[in-house]
């Protein structure tokens, strides 16, 4: 389909552009990535159930356009004015799945944008809006622990989450029946812990958000941090193991500090029980460098008993295309990545350099020949 619009002073052909919403059970917009011209239409139809289709990502709406959450046959369609890069994300899939998509309107002569507009400064390096990491939740060592750093500035506000029973209708045969999160200082000692996310005091809080987990027994923190290293700790309610699923959110990119790693060290199984890490990178549209490690043998020198004897990694986009997979540091990039300072101190372990563009990604550790055991999935945004 195809309408007439006026542009200066002669005639464009404006076109409709479709984008299919979850088809064939998938969680993904098909295509994901698309091109157009200003005044162009795009019309996204639903071929799955329990999406939407909203401007911005994930945590960070950007009030553009929202279709609400949709169903098998609906449409929504949206025309864009004016050029610019255009995130979207889905509310439900958006930060367990990495269900993103991307609108590139070309042109030289941009019309006035929308207020909001969500078009990132090409000059400006992305930084990490959300890190997350799915595991096998066990006991004792094996207990989920997510590190992150915020950066040298100012305070900043974040949201930190434990997810498990939702996991099921992503096909997680065993997800964590009950989470328990845990917040920590650098110094180990315990700043806040929630069982059950509607009991924390700040329910209304984090409601306003529009990043409530689903599930009344899954957790959740808001918080405001200084700057320096925290870490949460996922266990399951009374011992219980399964999949869980620990997240952080940056809920204030105006500040000067940023989320600046995210660390996860808790047990690597096989199957869909392999640690899966994800990142996402945004706020700013100039690509950034990354570092991406997977640990294991190292450890032993820290206590951990079973440490992962020899951790592969895998780094994929949104659309969950391989992107660089790496086995032993040393075999690829050592001099990209000894130039970081972030090399791993055991050759058996796992590293991967890339400059990446804003977008969704997904970091996997698994165990060579499948091993298992207790490892460590580092994501690093490089100044």
């Amino acid at each position: 389909m195809a309408t007439l619009i006026f542009a200066g002073a002669g005639i464009a052909l404006a076109t409709t552009f479709n984008v299919d919403v979850g088809a064939s059970g998938s969680l993904m917009y098909s295509p994901s990535f698309i091109e157009i011209q200003p005044g162009d239409t795009v019309k996204w139809t639903w071929k799955g159930t329990n999406h939407s289709v909203t401007s911005g990502t994930p945590g960070h709406a950007t009030g553009l356009f929202d279709s609400g959450i949709k169903g098998n046959g609906s449409t929504f369609s949206f025309t864009f004015p004016n050029s610019g890069t255009f995130l979207y994300f889905c509310i439900p899939h958006g930060s367990c799945c990495g269900m993103i998509g991307t609108v590139m309107v070309a042109g030289s002569t941009p019309t006035p944008s929308p207020s909001p507009s969500p078009t990132p400064d090409p000059t400006v390096p992305a930084q990490s809006l959300n890190v997350s990491t799915r595991l096998d939740v066990e006991t004792g060592d094996q207990v989920s622990i997510g590190g992150i750093i915020i950066t040298e500035g100012e305070v900043k506000k974040v949201l930190l989450r434990a997810i498990g029973p939702s996991l099921a209708a992503f096909g997680v045969s065993d997800p964590l029946p009950d989470p328990v999160l845990e917040l920590h200082a650098g110094d180990g000692s315990l700043i806040t812990t929630n069982d059950n996310w509607k009991d924390n005091p700040e329910m209304a809080d984090i409601e306003e958000t529009g990043l409530a987990p689903s599930n009344d027994l899954e957790s959740a923190i808001i918080e405001t941090l200084d700057p320096g290293l925290y870490t949460a700790v996922v266990k399951g309610e009374n011992g219980a193991t399964g999949v869980g699923l620990v997240e952080a959110y940056d809920l204030d990119l105006s500040v000067t500090s940023q989320l600046g790693n995210l660390s996860t060290r808790g047990f690597v199984g096989t199957g869909t029980n392999v640690m899966i890490g994800g990142f996402i990178l945004g706020g700013g549209g100039k690509e950034v460098d990354v570092v991406v490690r997977a640990l294991g043998p190292s450890l032993s020198a820290f206590g951990v008993t079973g440490a992962l004897a020899d951790p592969t990694l895998e780094l994929h986009d949104a659309n969950g295309t391989l992107i660089q997979d790496n086995d032993n540091w040393k075999d690829m990039q050592q001099t990209e990545i000894e130039a970081t300072g972030l090399e791993p101190t055991d050759d058996l372990e796992s590293a991967i350099f890339e400059t990446l563009a804003p977008g969704a990604y997904t970091a996997i550790v698994a165990g060579q020949e499948d091993l298992t055991g207790v490892g460590l999935v580092e994501v690093y945004r490089l100044p």
